[in-house]
C-alpha cells in the first residue's frame, strides 16, 4: 500500500537517530499508555497495539519516562511506534518526533543544557532543511522538571510562528511536540481546543451539529485536493448533523504561494464564512497554473461573482491583522502536533488518509455516542 498523499514537515529523523533502550526498562503492561496512544494517534479500522518500551531516566531536574506503544495497521504510513516522554513530576506527556541528542550534548546543569539546545536546533535545522528558527525558553507556563519544554520561533517569510518541543533534563532526548496533560484523553483535549478557538474558520455550520470537523490544510497541497472529495462526501451525506471549519496550515517551506492563499481565505470569511468551501474548490481546481500573483486576483473575481465586496477584501489582504491570524493558525496546528496535512479532527479524533468507505462509517459511528 503507498504511502497516504500527506506531506510531512520535518523529517527529525534526519538529525537525530531514533533512540535505542535505556536505563532502568520496565515490564511493559501499563493499559494506561495503550488507551492514550490509541487516543493520540490517528484513527485506522483494524489497528492493533502494544506496549513495546516504558523506560525510566532519573534526572537532576525530575524523572521522566520514554513511552513507545507500536501501531500496526493496513497503512504503511500510520503503522510503527507511537513515542511519548513522559514527565513524572508535571504529569505532562510529550508525544511528537523523538530523537536523540548528539554523543557531545553536555551534562550537568540544565543550563548548559539549554545553552547547548539554543544553539544547535537553530543551526541543525537550517543546515538540514533550510529551516530559520530561534529556541524561546519564557514562553511555556508548565513547571520543567525531567521534561523541560520550550518554543521553536520559526521564520515564514510572513513572520515568526510558534512551535513547541522539549528537551530532557539530561540532556539525551529531544521531542519536537507539545505537551498535553498525562491524565487527559487527548480526543477530548483537542475537541475542547478546536471548539474555544476563534481561529477555527467554520465554514459549514451545520444548525445543531453533533458533529465537528476540523481540518488543517494548505491550498496548494495536492494531497489536501485529493482528499477533499471524501470530507465534502461527509458534508453532503449528512447535512445540517455535520459542521465543518478549516484551519490554515500552508507549508511555507514547499509551498511558495499556500502563505497567500491562506489570507486571501481568512479575509474571505470575514465577510461570508460559507463563501470558503467554493473559493477552497477554485484554488484546488488552479493548483498546477497558480502563481503568487494570481492569488488575490482569484479571490477578487471569486467575490465579485458571488456578490461579495472585493475592496473590503483589498482592505484585509496581508495587511498585520491577517497576516498574524494565519500565523496563529499555524501555531494551533503546531500546538496539536500537526505533522501532515491534509490532517482532519472528528470530534477531536485524529484522522489521516481518509477513505471513503470508512470515513463515513466513522462519523455515523460517532454521532452515534462511540469512540471507536
Amino acid at each position: 500500500m503507498t504511502r497516504p498523499v500527506t506531506v510531512v514537515l520535518f523529517v527529525w529523523t534526519l538529525i537525530f537517530a531514533v533512540p535505542a533502550a535505556a536505563a532502568d526498562k520496565a515490564v511493559p503492561s501499563e493499559p494506561h499508555a495503550v488507551r492514550f496512544a490509541r487516543q493520540l494517534a490517528s484513527y485506522y479500522p483494524g489497528s492493533t497495539w502494544e506496549l513495546t518500551e516504558d523506560t525510566r531516566h532519573e534526572t537532576p531536574s525530575g524523572a521522566y519516562r520514554l513511552v513507545r506503544v507500536d501501531r500496526k495497521c493496513e497503512s504503511t504510513f500510520l503503522s510503527g511506534p507511537v513515542a511519548m516522554l513522559v514527565d513524572e513530576g508535571s504529569g505532562m506527556v510529550y508525544p511528537g518526533s523523538i530523537g536523540r541528542m548528539p554523543a557531545d550534548h553536555p551534562k550537568g546543569s540544565l543550563e548548559k543544557i539549554k545553552a547547548y539546545v539554543s544553539d544547535f536546533i537553530p543551526q541543525a535545522l537550517a543546515e538540514s532543511l533550510g529551516i530559520r528558527c530561534s529556541v524561546s525558553w519564557n514562553e511555556m507556563p508548565v513547571r520543567a522538571g525531567g521534561v523541560v519544554p520550550f518554543v521553536l520561533k520559526v521564520e515564514t517569510g510572513y513572520g515568526t510562528t510558534s512551535r513547541p518541543a522539549a528537551v530532557t533534563g539530561d540532556g539525551q532526548y529531544l521531542v519536537l511536540g507539545a505537551g498535553m496533560p498525562w491524565d487527559s484523553d487527548p480526543r477530548a483535549w483537542r475537541r475542547e481546543i478546536l471548539d474555544g478557538s476563534d481561529l477555527v474558520m467554520w465554514d459549514h455550520p451545520g444548525k445543531g451539529a453533533k458533529i465537528s470537523i476540523v481540518e488543517f490544510s494548505d491550498f496548494e497541497c495536492p494531497g489536501c485536493k485529493r482528499k477533499w472529495p471524501v470530507i465534502r462526501k461527509a458534508l453532503d451525506t449528512f447535512g445540517k448533523a455535520v459542521r465543518h471549519g478549516m484551519v490554515n496550515f500552508p507549508l511555507t517551506r514547499i509551498h511558495p504561494w499556500a502563505f497567500r492563499a491562506a489570507v486571501a481565505g481568512w479575509c474571505v470569511t470575514r465577510q461570508d464564512p460559507e463563501a470558503l468551501l467554493p473559493l477552497k474548490e477554485q484554488y484546488y481546481a488552479m493548483q498546477r497554473e497558480m502563481e503568487l500573483s494570481l492569488v488575490p486576483e482569484v479571490a477578487r473575481d471569486f467575490l465579485a461573482g458571488a456578490g461579495l465586496d472585493p475592496e473590503q477584501f483589498n482592505r484585509c489582504y496581508l495587511k498585520p491583522p491577517a497576516i498574524e491570524a494565519v500565523l496563529r493558525q499555524m501555531a494551533l496546528g503546531y500546538r496539536l502536533n500537526i505533522d501532515a496535512t491534509p490532517t482532519y479532527f472528528v470530534n477531536g479524533i485524529r484522522v489521516q488518509g481518509p477513505k471513503e468507505d470508512w470515513f463515513l462509517d466513522l462519523v455515523q459511528r460517532v454521532m452515534a455516542g462511540e469512540n471507536p
